[in-house]
């Protein structure tokens, strides 16, 4: 099975999702702060809708990436399962999935071991 969730790993679809996942939580707990200090009065309006803009377009160009890499990652998942039920499969998916989300390093290792 770990053989199975490497070559998942490898693809540059599954990295794609991940840096797009990574993105999208990035930009909003950005947000959240920004709403939180001009709540506090911290920021003023000015400085948070420069700081809202770009993140706004950041979440929504993550999103629109994420999305075509999820049907990338469901086609391959469906030709080679990460197990045999569908729950099952989901399951591992996203564990590993959450896992990268914090640990995937930015270049896969190459197969002999050597970067």
């Amino acid at each position: 099975m770990s053989d199975i969730m490497a070559e998942a790993r490898g693809r540059k679809s599954y990295r794609l999702l991940v840096w797009a996942g990574r993105a999208v939580l990035l930009s909003a707990a950005v947000l959240v702060l920004t709403q939180v200090l001009w709540a506090n009065h911290v920021i003023s309006r000015p400085m948070m809708v420069a700081v809202i803009a770009p993140a706004v377009l950041v979440f929504l160009a993550s999103v629109l990436v994420a999305i075509p890499a999820l049907a990338i990652q469901a086609a391959h998942f469906s030709a080679n399962p990460l197990g045999r039920g569908p729950i099952e499969r989901q399951t591992r998916f996203s564990q590993m999935f959450v896992t990268d989300l914090l640990a995937i390093p930015p270049k896969p290792a190459s197969k002999d071991g050597m970067k």
